[in-house]
């Protein structure tokens, strides 16, 4: 009896909601198009030469020679940093090695 004093059940309609679904599952429910794979990473290769750096170590090279300067390992290192700059820069860096040679030289 305590049955009969119940309501009825009403017939409920489910309710779907998109809003919390993830892309791979609209997809499958047929509410979204596949999306599109990213293409995959690309390794990067070496580091490009900056341009004019081969001219840069024969100038520096040369402007050491000529003022008698025997490089060591960091002597060489610092050669290829210098040597990334712009040309008027190295140029500019030659000179002083050079002068520096002449300047030494009168003293």
């Amino acid at each position: 009896m305590a049955d009969e004093k119940l309501p009825r059940e009403r017939p409920v309609q489910r309710r779907v909601d998109h809003g919390g679904a993830d892309a791979d599952t609209l997809v499958d429910m047929g509410a979204a198009e596949p999306q599109p794979e990213p293409a995959p990473p690309t390794r990067p290769g070496p580091p490009e030469e900056p341009p004019g750096q081969a001219e840069n170590m024969v100038l520096l090279d040369a402007a050491l020679t000529e003022a008698g300067v025997e490089k060591t390992g960091a002597d060489t290192a610092a050669v290829r940093s210098l040597a990334t700059l712009d040309t008027a820069t190295v140029q500019t860096v030659a000179r002083w090695v050079k002068r520096g040679k002449k300047d030494n030289g009168t003293k």
